[in-house]
């Protein structure tokens, strides 16, 4: 009684066209399932970031800037990037709305909800 073997792998110039087609589209069908995974990840870390960044409040740090020391609130990327390099935000001074890189800035502690209001 033989045991049953693994189909080993033909080479590619022993395959017929028909097996060299089929061989391609199952690798095909793999590569695109691998990028859906990877573009379903690329998009959730990106919602993640945006829920961490958005409503945040900042400090302005950069050293020469007019707006050094002022406090903002981020109200998002700017452009389309999914690891954005600038953000828009909000003085809470002026209410105007600028941009700067995250290297410009820092983040505010998170206010604790369990603070009580006057």
């Amino acid at each position: 009684m033989s045991s049953p073997k693994k189909e080993s792998r033909k080479s590619p110039r022993d395959m017929t066209t028909d097996e060299l087609i089929r061989e391609i589209n199952k690798l095909n069908s793999l590569l695109q399932d691998k990028l859906k995974i990877e573009r379903d990840t690329e998009e959730e870390e990106y919602q993640l970031l945006l829920k961490k960044m958005v409503g945040r409040r900042i400090r302005i740090t950069l050293e020469g800037d007019p707006l050094c020391g002022q406090e903002a609130v981020i109200t998002g990327p700017r452009g389309n990037s999914k690891s954005p390099m600038y953000w828009w935000f909000l003085l809470t001074s002026t209410g105007e709305k600028k941009y700067k890189a995250r290297t410009s800035f820092k983040l505010l502690p998170l206010e604790s909800s369990s603070k009580s209001k006057p």
